[in-house]
């Protein structure tokens, strides 16, 4: 009785807790200029602070797959606005990508080893600490309108950066696999396969979309209904055959836009339904994480912060010129990739479901960091784009 009375409650809270998050973040952008999503992940720390976050294993795994079918639509997005004509033509945007991610996974690993973090925990930190949020960064691009050279670069390195980031994971979990069983094929075999899967998910929801939709001819809203419910058929394939929704759901936009089925703005962000799933998407994922109870705990947070933000802004203004832009532009492009929690939070979620040992060890170790950056990589996202001259805000009055 006890038990269903706390299942009541939580389920019963959540809808009052994001009306107080979107209020909240309506308060804070429009009278303090402050991204919206760092105020629904306030609301969510708080609300979990209070033991609002489901416990039981049924509703846990529900809203951990509406996270993901969240996660899913920016994904979707993200991958949609990336031109692989342009990656093509300037290689050197990939090499700095590339660059920046390797720069930061050691950077933070070196970090967390030197703070007595053990090997396989300081592996799983620096393969996490490589990804950018992408519903933080898309969400803030969209509501400054960001256009321009730093906005297309951030975005374009966002996704290497979500790439990279479980191609690490992958290689964490397969490197603690190898001491579990001892067998390197196995071990190698069982991240291939899993990463093989998830784009070969993508792909075929994708490939039969644009016959669909030219059968159909849909209008502006028809398509958009038809991408998400895209992106929820990818979610909940992948997660029936215990593969990366992520992954697929990014494979997915970037297929859509080779077929040249666009997204127009008044789509992007999905309309009232992706305000409302983001609402839910940075309550929920903030929530996962606790507050820091110790200095150690704090110093940890605060260094890896630090050392994550200052790799990849060093390393994208080391290949700025090369890659055809200024240093200042090319810094202010690694500034906008601050951004953390959401992907790395659902990575992290999903690994410990598919039984990775120093799941929950990790999640404690990162924890301090993601609530950090859940405040601060927004806002540093935002600046970037200031600071860039791409801001053009339209808000609602």
């Amino acid at each position: 009785m006890v038990f269903e009375a706390g299942r009541m409650f939580a389920l019963v809270g959540w809808p009052a807790v994001l009306l107080l998050a979107w209020l909240a973040g309506e308060l804070a952008h429009r009278g303090l200029a402050i991204p919206r999503v760092c105020a629904y992940s306030l609301a969510g720390i708080v609300y979990a602070g209070w033991g609002g976050m489901p416990q039981d294993s049924e509703t846990r795994a529900a809203f951990t797959f509406l996270a993901n079918f969240s996660l899913g639509l920016f994904l979707f997005e993200l991958g949609h606005r990336i031109n692989l004509r342009w990656l093509v033509v300037n290689p050197w945007i990939v090499v700095s990508g590339i660059a920046e991610s390797l720069l930061t996974f050691v950077t933070v690993r070196t970090i967390a080893l030197a703070l007595g973090q053990p090997e396989d925990i300081a592996l799983v930190l620096g393969a996490l600490s490589v990804a950018t949020s992408p519903a933080a960064l898309v969400r803030v691009v969209n509501d400054l309108r960001g256009s321009g050279q730093v906005t297309e670069r951030a975005l374009h390195l966002c996704a290497i950066n979500c790439l990279l980031s479980v191609l690490l994971m992958k290689g964490a979990i397969g490197y603690w696999q190898l001491l579990a069983s001892g067998s390197l094929t196995a071990a190698a075999w069982n991240s291939v396969a899993i990463l093989a899967v998830s784009i070969g998910c993508g792909l075929l929801v994708g490939v039969p979309l644009p016959w669909l939709l030219q059968r159909l001819r849909a209008d502006e809203r028809g398509v958009t209904i038809v991408f998400a419910l895209a992106v929820m058929l990818v979610t909940v394939l992948t997660q029936g055959v215990n593969v990366s929704p992520l992954l697929a759901a990014l494979t997915l936009g970037v297929l859509i836009r080779r077929k040249r089925l666009v997204l127009t703005p008044a789509q992007r962000n999905f309309g009232v339904l992706g305000d409302l799933l983001t609402v839910f998407l940075f309550a929920y994922v903030a929530g996962m994480a606790i507050w820091p109870t110790t200095a150690a705990g704090l110093a940890l947070a605060v260094l890896l912060s630090v050392g994550r933000v200052a790799a990849k802004m060093s390393a994208c203004a080391a290949f700025a010129h090369v890659s055809g832009t200024s240093t200042r532009k090319g810094a202010l492009s690694g500034l906008a990739l601050a951004p953390l929690s959401t992907f790395a939070l659902l990575l992290l979620e999903y690994s410990r479901t598919a039984g990775f040992g120093p799941a929950d060890n990790a999640l404690a170790a990162i924890a301090g960091m993601v609530i950090v950056m859940e405040f601060l990589g927004p806002v540093f996202a935002q600046w970037a784009l200031t600071l860039a001259g791409e801001a053009q805000k339209t808000e609602k009055a």
